[in-house]
Protein backbone atom coordinates (compact mmCIF):
# COMPACT_ATOMS: atom_id res chain seq x y z
CA UNK A 1 0.00 0.00 0.00
CA UNK A 2 1.21 3.50 -0.82
CA UNK A 3 1.35 6.59 1.40
CA UNK A 4 -1.09 7.13 4.24
CA UNK A 5 -4.24 8.96 3.26
CA UNK A 6 -3.20 11.97 5.35
CA UNK A 7 0.29 12.23 3.82
CA UNK A 8 -1.09 11.68 0.32
CA UNK A 9 -3.74 14.39 0.88
CA UNK A 10 -1.27 16.95 2.19
CA UNK A 11 1.00 16.37 -0.80
CA UNK A 12 -1.81 16.51 -3.36
CA UNK A 13 -3.68 19.41 -1.76
CA UNK A 14 -0.59 21.59 -2.16
CA UNK A 15 -0.33 20.88 -5.90
CA UNK A 16 -1.22 23.70 -8.25
CA UNK A 17 -4.99 24.12 -8.58
CA UNK A 18 -6.03 21.18 -6.38
CA UNK A 19 -7.04 23.17 -3.29
CA UNK A 20 -9.03 25.71 -5.29
CA UNK A 21 -10.83 22.97 -7.24
CA UNK A 22 -11.68 21.05 -4.06
CA UNK A 23 -12.90 24.14 -2.24
CA UNK A 24 -15.01 25.18 -5.26
CA UNK A 25 -16.62 21.73 -5.33
CA UNK A 26 -17.27 21.99 -1.59
CA UNK A 27 -18.54 25.56 -1.44
CA UNK A 28 -20.59 25.58 -4.64
CA UNK A 29 -21.78 22.00 -5.01
CA UNK A 30 -21.99 20.63 -1.48
CA UNK A 31 -19.24 18.03 -1.81
CA UNK A 32 -16.92 17.14 1.07
CA UNK A 33 -13.22 17.83 0.45
CA UNK A 34 -12.13 14.79 2.47
CA UNK A 35 -14.51 12.47 0.63
CA UNK A 36 -13.26 13.83 -2.71
CA UNK A 37 -9.66 13.30 -1.62
CA UNK A 38 -10.57 9.84 -0.31
CA UNK A 39 -12.09 8.94 -3.69
CA UNK A 40 -8.83 10.00 -5.31
CA UNK A 41 -6.61 8.28 -2.74
CA UNK A 42 -8.55 5.03 -2.98
CA UNK A 43 -7.96 5.00 -6.73
CA UNK A 44 -4.25 4.58 -6.10
CA UNK A 45 -4.44 1.18 -4.37
CA UNK A 46 -8.04 0.00 -4.35
CA UNK A 47 -10.62 -1.13 -6.89
CA UNK A 48 -13.54 1.17 -7.70
CA UNK A 49 -15.53 2.16 -4.63
CA UNK A 50 -18.88 0.33 -4.52
CA UNK A 51 -21.94 2.41 -3.71
CA UNK A 52 -22.49 0.89 -0.24
CA UNK A 53 -18.94 1.71 0.90
CA UNK A 54 -19.25 5.19 -0.60
CA UNK A 55 -22.51 5.74 1.29
CA UNK A 56 -20.77 4.72 4.51
CA UNK A 57 -17.95 7.18 3.78
CA UNK A 58 -20.39 10.00 3.07
CA UNK A 59 -22.39 9.27 6.25
CA UNK A 60 -19.22 9.16 8.33
CA UNK A 61 -17.94 12.44 6.86
CA UNK A 62 -21.29 14.21 7.15
CA UNK A 63 -21.69 13.30 10.82
CA UNK A 64 -18.11 14.22 11.68
CA UNK A 65 -18.39 17.53 9.84
CA UNK A 66 -21.71 18.33 11.46
CA UNK A 67 -20.59 17.47 14.97
CA UNK A 68 -16.89 18.37 15.00
CA UNK A 69 -15.19 19.96 12.01
CA UNK A 70 -18.04 22.24 10.99
CA UNK A 71 -18.38 24.01 14.35
CA UNK A 72 -14.60 24.48 14.50
CA UNK A 73 -14.56 25.90 10.96
CA UNK A 74 -17.46 28.22 11.79
CA UNK A 75 -15.67 29.52 14.90
CA UNK A 76 -12.41 30.03 12.97
CA UNK A 77 -14.19 31.95 10.23
CA UNK A 78 -16.10 34.07 12.76
CA UNK A 79 -12.79 35.15 14.27
CA UNK A 80 -11.66 36.61 10.95
CA UNK A 81 -13.84 39.60 11.84
CA UNK A 82 -14.08 39.67 15.63
CA UNK A 83 -16.05 42.31 17.50
CA UNK A 84 -14.13 45.58 17.73
CA UNK A 85 -14.20 45.32 21.52
CA UNK A 86 -12.18 42.07 21.44
CA UNK A 87 -8.43 42.19 21.78
CA UNK A 88 -7.04 41.65 18.27
CA UNK A 89 -3.99 39.71 19.43
CA UNK A 90 -6.05 37.43 21.65
CA UNK A 91 -8.63 36.71 18.96
CA UNK A 92 -5.87 35.99 16.44
CA UNK A 93 -4.24 33.61 18.91
CA UNK A 94 -7.57 31.89 19.53
CA UNK A 95 -8.18 31.66 15.78
CA UNK A 96 -4.79 29.97 15.32
CA UNK A 97 -5.57 27.47 18.07
CA UNK A 98 -8.95 26.67 16.53
CA UNK A 99 -7.33 26.27 13.11
CA UNK A 100 -4.92 23.70 14.60
CA UNK A 101 -7.86 21.85 16.20
CA UNK A 102 -9.75 21.94 12.91
CA UNK A 103 -6.75 20.40 11.17
CA UNK A 104 -6.55 17.66 13.83
CA UNK A 105 -10.26 16.97 13.32
CA UNK A 106 -9.69 16.69 9.55
CA UNK A 107 -6.88 14.20 10.18
CA UNK A 108 -9.10 12.07 12.43
CA UNK A 109 -11.79 12.08 9.74
CA UNK A 110 -9.25 10.96 7.16
CA UNK A 111 -8.03 8.18 9.45
CA UNK A 112 -11.62 6.93 9.78
CA UNK A 113 -12.08 7.05 6.00
CA UNK A 114 -8.78 5.23 5.43
CA UNK A 115 -9.87 2.48 7.84
CA UNK A 116 -13.15 2.17 5.93
CA UNK A 117 -11.19 1.71 2.70
CA UNK A 118 -8.88 -0.91 4.19
CA UNK A 119 -11.83 -2.82 5.65
CA UNK A 120 -14.28 -2.49 2.77
CA UNK A 121 -12.41 -2.29 -0.52
CA UNK A 122 -10.55 -4.77 -2.68
CA UNK A 123 -7.01 -4.04 -3.78
CA UNK A 124 -6.62 -2.90 -7.37
CA UNK A 125 -4.22 -3.89 -10.06
CA UNK A 126 -1.55 -1.25 -10.57
CA UNK A 127 -2.03 1.55 -13.09
CA UNK A 128 -5.10 3.41 -14.34
CA UNK A 129 -5.52 5.32 -11.06
CA UNK A 130 -6.81 8.44 -12.84
CA UNK A 131 -9.58 6.39 -14.44
CA UNK A 132 -10.56 4.85 -11.12
CA UNK A 133 -10.50 8.31 -9.54
CA UNK A 134 -12.87 9.64 -12.22
CA UNK A 135 -15.27 6.74 -11.66
CA UNK A 136 -15.12 7.20 -7.88
CA UNK A 137 -15.76 10.94 -8.26
CA UNK A 138 -18.68 10.25 -10.61
CA UNK A 139 -20.31 7.90 -8.08
CA UNK A 140 -19.87 10.43 -5.30
CA UNK A 141 -21.23 13.29 -7.41
CA UNK A 142 -24.28 11.23 -8.37
CA UNK A 143 -24.86 10.16 -4.76
CA UNK A 144 -24.61 13.78 -3.56
CA UNK A 145 -26.71 15.13 -6.46
CA UNK A 146 -24.02 17.72 -7.22
CA UNK A 147 -24.49 17.37 -10.98
CA UNK A 148 -28.00 18.83 -10.61
CA UNK A 149 -26.77 22.11 -9.16
CA UNK A 150 -26.45 25.12 -11.47
CA UNK A 151 -22.98 25.60 -12.85
CA UNK A 152 -21.72 22.09 -12.19
CA UNK A 153 -19.40 20.73 -14.86
CA UNK A 154 -17.90 17.29 -15.13
CA UNK A 155 -14.81 19.03 -16.51
CA UNK A 156 -13.89 20.00 -12.95
CA UNK A 157 -13.77 16.32 -12.04
CA UNK A 158 -11.63 15.47 -15.05
CA UNK A 159 -9.28 18.29 -14.15
CA UNK A 160 -9.12 17.13 -10.53
CA UNK A 161 -8.27 13.55 -11.55
CA UNK A 162 -5.52 14.86 -13.83
CA UNK A 163 -4.15 17.08 -11.06
CA UNK A 164 -4.14 14.24 -8.54
CA UNK A 165 -2.52 11.81 -10.99
CA UNK A 166 -0.56 14.05 -13.39
CA UNK A 167 2.10 11.59 -14.45
CA UNK A 168 0.87 8.23 -13.22
CA UNK A 169 -1.54 7.65 -16.09
CA UNK A 170 -0.04 10.07 -18.59
CA UNK A 171 2.89 7.80 -19.41
CA UNK A 172 2.91 6.03 -22.77
CA UNK A 173 0.96 2.81 -22.69
CA UNK A 174 -1.09 3.65 -19.60
CA UNK A 175 -4.78 3.08 -20.10
CA UNK A 176 -7.98 3.89 -18.23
Amino acid sequence: MSASFWDWSIERYDQDGVASTLLDLQDNFGLNVNVLLWCGWCAQDFADIPELVLRKAVDLAEHWTSDVTGPLRQARRALKSPPRQADAQETQSLRSEIKALELRAEKIEQEMLAALARDGLDLAESGAAAGRARRNFARYIALAGAQKRPGFSVLAIDALAEKLYPAADASPGAQD
